[in-house]
């Protein structure tokens, strides 16, 4: 029998820890500014877990897949949401420790900005007008870009609680009822805690 309790405890277990440590990495103090790109590593690495146990696929392989099909089916977000969180942030925080100051998607050249705070241009792409607008590197090279890329942090972590926690078509509630999703959770935590993994 599939251990529902211990399940939910695990997931709400982690997106409270989710929660406590993006709120402490976006508190400003004296002459500080936060943390802003440690708490977005940490919202990246909740997605690619909780993609890991919706997808029954613990082992890493399929990481980046795993996490867009979750971004997609809980948070809702568009593909082009999801290419853009995860080309422009995800990415290059895990491997270069920064952003890229700009991706071309097209005709389009796009940077990106974040806050801390509740923003109306969460996960909305803007043009610059008049277009292009002229980044200027340390290096003395300069950058254009025509659009910029917005997220807040405190909304993207509440984009995850809330996927997780919703009482119709969360995560959870989905757990709770779907045999074929409590199997592949128990297939993902085995190979999460799997000491030859």
């Amino acid at each position: 029998m599939f251990p529902v309790k211990d399940a939910i405890d695990f997931v709400k277990e982690r997106i409270n820890s989710l929660q406590d440590d993006v709120q402490y990495c976006l508190e400003t103090r004296p002459g500080k500014s936060g943390a802003p790109f440690p708490a977005l590593l940490y919202c990246f690495s909740t997605i690619d877990l909780l993609g890991a146990l919706y997808n029954g696929d613990g082992e890493g392989a399929h990481t980046t897949q795993n996490s867009k099909l979750y971004v997609k089916n809980f948070m809702k977000y568009s593909d082009e949401q999801i290419d853009l969180l995860q080309n422009l942030f995800r990415h290059k925080i895990v491997h270069l420790a920064q952003p890229p100051i700009v991706i071309k998607r097209g005709s389009k050249l796009i940077s990106w900005s974040y806050n801390h705070k509740p923003d109306v241009n969460h996960l909305k792409i803007i043009e610059f007008q008049p277009p292009p607008l002229k980044i200027r590197l340390r290096f003395s090279k300069e950058i254009e870009c025509t659009h910029q890329f917005f997220v807040s942090i405190w909304q993207f972590e509440e984009d995850i609680r809330k996927s997780v926690e919703n009482p119709n078509d969360g995560y959870l509630a989905q757990l709770q009822r779907e045999p074929d999703l409590q199997e592949k959770f128990m297939t993902a935590i085995n190979q999460i805690y799997d000491p030859n993994n």
